[in-house]
């Protein structure tokens, strides 16, 4: 009976994480992460649960202690008796979490479960790179002009797992351009995991080791300013350049977790003329002309660390250090950022609980004499308010190639900011979320950005849901930006207004956006106006987007989560005035296949001519298309 009534609440409202058009862009990547990796309620920890970015402090308060006194879960049956855990939050989180029980021996197969995706995309009209070559161009692509995509992945039991993954880019040779594989082998009770592969870590802050995804900066302020240690993780990703690859191995001890690895790898490089050093590390991964084949693989890197970490009842500190080491010298142009071919970085970070408020930060090093700091606080005045803050001050030549922590800038380095949020829940249905972001750089750079000048942040958003009339939210955003451009100073004004709503049989969901930068030599806007219908019938399951764009340049493109193939994540730029058009139909057969087809057009108003160089189409329009087949237990 327990049963029947969980499913009976549940069932209408089965989600998967890239179709779901309610869920905001930020939540996509995380959520999609997790639908692939789902965490077992009776090894989950607190920090694992509230880096999810679903569940609120005092549900996983409620959820520990439950787990405490009750003692192992049996099913997943038993969230539901779980104080202050409510249907929308079950709602949310059943493909994400899984319950196992008296798991057996590393070795003995137990619900062993294998997963299967084939994906291949194209786009219809012809590339410049695909033509013929001629007495002026004779640089083509080698390959063919499809993107594909090879993923297996075998869980043995709750002890073992492994994966492989391939894929090309189109234009490339070879269906193994890049491939990927990992072996992951735990216990049960989480005192020990070994990777042999491909892996990342996630350390402290992030200001060394980030490599889990990242919400920046978010009207989600209580969770964009806390990180939390993941320690070592198998790399599942398509992605072709920030992973180690060797050994990663992590024990513990009582309240003392050790964790080293050690990598060898290679990566794309550009060298200078004189072929003695590199500027710039490559992150795009094509292969696709004798001059990108001739890159491949250049540089030769080794990277080891080590991470010791103590868990207290109500402090945690740890202490990590890398060495990264690469056979050609790192020069980039700017002359305040770090250069060597040796790279040593050291942190240490910590965590304190007070009640309701937690304070977190990392101080890190990169030698011989660069330092970067971050130190964030949190705090649930009650359970309607929340408030946070980070401040982060970053070194010019800091330097670390696996950081991600918060930043106005793409890289940890020359900033100094101050981030202050707040989120009140007004009442059930209703919550108003607002930041604001200060920044400065204290040293010029040479590509981007001009020093001593104060710059800022603000947003501002006010969400309603409620479940039989819809999910809306309004938001406002103000960016103020001192660059070395001759626009500089500019200001970028972004606003949205989001509804999802059923529709008899339908689900409608619709957004309007709206952008304008002003400066002196400058006055600019742009818009997008974009509709989405979601149709379920029997096995079949339709969704439809139009979306018309006016925008006058890439200054005031508006980013939104576009529909996309099962497991695919994508978040594209909106801009030049044009319409895009798509529709993705997905079959859901026995056995678990399911078979999902995607066509999207894009027809710009005002270009003859998409795209330039090898990529460049000689038409106003451009079709993409993409089918995939999959078997998901």
């Amino acid at each position: 009976m327990k049963q029947l009534i969980f499913i009976c609440l549940l069932l209408p409202y089965v989600i998967c994480a890239q179709q779901s058009a309610e869920l905001t862009e930020e939540k996509q990547g995380i959520l999609t992460y997790y639908n692939q990796n789902p965490i077992d309620i009776n090894e989950a920890s607190a920090a694992e649960l509230l880096a999810m970015g679903i569940l609120q402090n005092q549900q996983i308060a409620s959820f520990i202690e439950h787990r405490k006194h009750v003692g192992k879960f049996l099913s997943l049956y038993e969230l539901q008796t779980i104080p202050l855990w409510d249907i929308p939050t079950l709602r949310a989180i059943q493909t994400l979490f899984i319950c196992r029980i008296n798991p057996p021996c590393w070795h003995v197969a137990e619900n062993t479960k294998q997963q299967l995706i084939l994906r291949i995309e194209r786009t219809l009209e012809q590339k410049n790179g695909f033509s013929p070559t001629t007495t002026r161009s004779k640089v083509r692509f080698t390959g063919n002009p499809y993107n594909t995509l090879f993923r297996y992945r075998d869980t043995w039991n709750s002890h073992l797992r492994a994966g492989i993954l391939s894929s090309k880019d189109a234009g490339e040779q070879h269906y193994h351009d890049f491939t990927s594989a990992f072996v992951e082998l735990k216990d049960t009770r989480g005192n020990f995991k070994l990777i042999l592969g491909d892996f990342i870590n996630q350390w402290g802050q992030g200001l060394v080791q980030s490599g889990s995804f990242s919400l920046g900066k978010s009207y989600e302020s209580i969770r964009a300013t806390q990180k939390f240690h993941g320690g070592a993780m198998a790399y599942t990703s398509s992605g072709e350049s920030e992973f180690y690859r060797g050994i990663n191995i992590q024990a513990t001890f009582h309240q003392l977790q050790v964790q080293g690895f050690f990598s060898s790898r290679n990566k794309d490089l550009i060298l200078s003329k004189d072929s003695s050093y590199f500027r710039s590390f490559q992150f795009d991964g094509l292969h696709r002309t004798a001059t990108e084949i001739g890159q491949q693989n250049r540089l030769k890197e080794l990277g080891t660390g080590i991470h010791l970490r103590y868990q207290g009842k109500k402090m945690e500190w740890s202490i990590a250090q890398t060495i990264t080491r690469w056979n050609y010298p790192f020069m980039p142009s700017n002359p305040l950022d770090w250069r060597g071919n040796v790279l040593m970085n050291t942190s240490l970070s910590y965590i304190r609980q007070f009640g309701n408020v937690r304070l977190s930060g990392e101080v890190a090093h990169a030698a011989p004499k660069a330092w970067a700091s971050i130190h964030a606080m949190s705090w649930a005045i009650n359970k309607k308010t929340d408030v946070s803050g980070i401040i982060r001050v970053y070194q010019s030549s800091y330097f670390s190639p696996m950081a991600n922590a918060i930043s106005e800038s793409s890289n940890n380095k020359n900033e100094w900011g101050l981030f202050i949020g707040h989120q009140y829940q007004r009442s059930k249905y209703q919550r108003i979320s607002s930041y604001i972001d200060l920044f400065r750089f204290p040293r010029a750079s040479s590509s981007q950005w001009a020093s001593e000048k104060l710059g800022w942040e603000l947003l501002s958003r006010f969400q309603w849901d409620r479940r039989k009339q819809g999910q809306y939210f309004a938001q406002l955003k103000w960016t103020h930006k001192n660059l070395t451009s001759p626009t500089s100073p500019h200001d970028l004004y972004q606003g949205s207004i989001d509804w999802h709503k059923p529709l008899y049989r339908f689900e409608w969901h619709g957004r309007i956006m709206w952008s304008h930068i002003q400066s002196h030599v400058q006055k600019e806007s742009g818009y997008l106006w974009l509709n989405d219908i979601e149709y379920h019938i029997k096995r079949f399951k339709i969704q439809m987007r139009t979306a018309w764009i006016w925008s006058g340049s890439y200054d005031t493109r508006l980013y939104a989560y576009e529909p996309s193939l099962p497991f695919a994540f994508l978040l594209p730029a909106y801009y030049d005035p044009s319409t895009r058009n798509l529709c993705l139909i997905e079959y859901k057969g026995l056995k678990q296949v399911s078979i999902a087809l995607k066509i999207a057009r894009t027809d710009y108003f005002q270009k003859e001519v998409i795209g330039s160089g090898l990529d460049a189409i000689a038409a106003s329009h451009k079709t993409d298309v993409g089918l995939q087949v999959a078997y998901i237990p």
